[in-house]
């Protein structure tokens, strides 16, 4: 017997982000699923199993629920990516937590290929300034600190390419899967990191 969405706003703050927590989780699963795009408020409420006008009350629409959801991530990815600075192989600790990472979420992949092919996405926008300025402005130093780099633009250049090489498997799925017949299992193996920090390792002499 499924279970009856809870109604209406509790008083208790601790309830109240406890129903937030409840609303992201639900869409970053959902967005697993389906596309952003078919992703409904019903569908989300549902799986939250919360009563829907409690989206539009903390998020306002569903638009406002997944640019928190995206926030909620970078935050998570920027602690991971300060621990990561500070491990024996630094660089390939960062291939090998982007990797899993994707793999996780897929979904977060296909939402950053539907929402940057369009005009005046927020959802687009928002994703460029929690995720790749800050990575802009973190991965070029660490780069320059573990391998021979040392100038800045280099380092700039090398750091686009390595994020290329993981995040383009993920955005081109169906080529990927279609033409090379390279699976999702494939890249969350170990073999598949190996390879990329090989790559990159090698590229920068």
């Amino acid at each position: 017997m499924s279970k009856v969405p809870a109604r209406g706003r509790p008083a208790d703050p601790t309830k109240q982000l406890l129903q937030k927590e409840k609303l992201l989780d639900a869409a970053q699963a959902l967005l697993s699923i389906k596309p952003y795009r078919d992703v409904t408020i019903r569908d989300l409420a549902e799986h939250a199993e919360l009563n829907s006008a409690m989206i539009r009350y903390y998020f306002e629409n569903k638009e406002g629920l997944f640019l928190a959801l995206l926030e909620r991530m970078s935050q998570q990815h920027f602690v991971n990516m300060k621990q990561i600075s500070t491990r024996q192989e630094p660089i390939k600790e960062f291939i090998h937590f982007m990797l899993k990472m994707l793999t996780k979420n897929t979904g977060l992949a296909r939402l950053i290929h539907d929402e940057f092919s369009k005009d005046n996405s927020e959802l687009g926008s928002a994703f460029i300034e929690m995720f790749p300025k800050r990575m802009a402005k973190i991965l070029p130093q660490l780069i320059k600190n573990n391998t021979k780099i040392t100038d800045d633009k280099k380092a700039k250049y090398a750091a686009f390419s390595l994020v290329s090489m993981i995040i383009m498997p993920f955005v081109g799925r169906e080529v990927r899967e279609r033409a090379w017949e390279i699976s999702d299992e494939e890249l969350s193996n170990p073999a598949w990191s190996e390879h990329v920090y090989a790559m990159f390792i090698n590229g920068c002499g």
